[in-house]
């Protein structure tokens, strides 16, 4: 079922925007690329129309460019500090390790004062300007080693006080201060805002994470066979539906316009097996509480319906007496873990899925094996 997605898939995944870019002092209306970058780009797609041919710009040539006044960027010629940020890698030097760059800047907040982010993998950094002086510069953050701890250079909180308390901003305003975007974005909203000047916060319309939180019920075809290597014998037990209910929780990724996320979807499940074969009793019991983790892509179809695949690691915990029975002979079923994949569909706060548990052994012997199929429709309401 997977494959039946990845043609949609890439019909689903290119979406050009309106937006313009500046190049040579000269701007240009176009549609652009959003793909609403996690890192920092250095060349953007474009189409001059929508029956236009793709063509790519890059940092060289142009100067700023902007997406449905959502992504902005600017290219600035700056000092930017690489000091490691891992901490095996801290140094012991509280001075900042300046590189003079060419970069991308993404606007977050844009008034008398604009906030600036950098991102790259792991790296993030933050800037500003003022409307009086275009440059940009970096807001000093250093983590590094001091007598076998971390300690922090946080001169970051002094530049912005310098900036921001001619608008009764205390001192105490900045003491507590972190160097994280929604601290940031939260005090360069507040001020413009309080400074009469026109502002704008083009952080509330990039992606940002957010939690998702679903009641997740549904049925499982269940399959098993059990065989015995020693003797080639097999038990075909046969095929069972059974229900499950569970509570999905999923953090929607803050970047790629939020088509990842990740998720985990306990839930209990529970079935029983009997028949004859023969003359001989087969029986099969399964109770357990089982602990899916998974990524998960969307496909946008329109805003408000989605295309998705997920995969999924699950450990299960059994529950109550687990056993799989022939004759007077009795097998203990094992706490088990799983792989699955899924493909779904959803519309506003419904979804639907079908997932293919790949057959998984359920016993702990050196001679006795099972092969365990699940196939599972599962419905999702989402209520946060």
């Amino acid at each position: 079922m997977l494959f039946i997605a990845f043609p949609l898939l890439s019909i689903a995944q290119i979406k050009f925007e309106p937006g313009y870019f500046i190049e040579n002092e000269s701007k240009t209306e176009c549609l652009i690329k959003n793909i609403a970058w996690k890192n920092n780009p250095t060349s953007f797609e474009y189409k001059l129309n929508e029956a236009d041919d793709i063509k790519t710009k890059n940092i060289s040539t142009v100067s700023e460019f902007n997406i449905n006044e959502s992504y902005k960027f600017i290219r600035t010629t700056t000092n930017v500090d690489r000091s490691e940020t891992a901490l095996d890698r801290l140094d012991n030097s509280k001075q900042p390790k300046w590189n003079t760059e060419t970069i991308f800047l993404k606007v977050l907040v844009e008034g008398k004062i604009t906030l600036y982010q950098y991102e790259d993998s792991n790296f993030i950094k933050y800037f500003f300007s003022t409307e009086n002086d275009a440059k940009t510069e970096q807001l000093v953050y250093k983590e590094y080693l001091v007598d076998g701890g971390v300690a922090e250079n946080n001169f970051f909180r002094q530049q912005l006080y310098n900036l921001m308390k001619d608008e009764k901003f205390t001192i105490s305003r900045f003491e507590n201060l972190k160097y994280k975007k929604s601290d940031l974005v939260k005090l360069f909203a507040e001020y413009n805002g309080n400074s009469g000047t026109k502002m704008k916060n083009l952080s509330e319309k990039q992606n940002n994470g957010k939690l998702n939180l679903r009641f997740t019920p549904g049925i499982t075809f269940n399959s098993l066979d059990v065989l015995n290597d020693a003797s080639n014998y097999k038990l075909e037990f046969g095929s069972k539906i059974s229900f499950r209910i569970g509570a999905e929780l999923e953090y929607i990724l803050p970047f790629n316009n939020n088509k990842w996320s990740l998720f985990i979807d306990p839930n209990y499940k529970s079935f029983k097996l009997d028949r004859m074969k023969g003359n001989q009793s087969l029986s099969a019991s399964y109770k357990a509480l089982e602990v899916p983790m998974g990524v998960r892509h969307y496909m946008y179809l329109s805003d408000k319906s989605r295309l998705f695949i997920d995969a999924t690691y699950a450990a299960s915990l059994k529950i109550g007496n687990n056993y799989i029975r022939y004759g007077y002979t009795e097998l203990e079923v094992s706490n088990i873990s799983s792989v699955a994949f899924g493909l779904g569909y959803g519309y506003e706060r419904y979804s639907v899925e079908a997932r293919y548990t790949i057959n998984y052994n359920v016993l702990n012997y050196v001679y006795w094996r099972s092969n365990f199929d699940t196939f599972s429709i599962i419905l999702g309401y989402k209520f946060l």
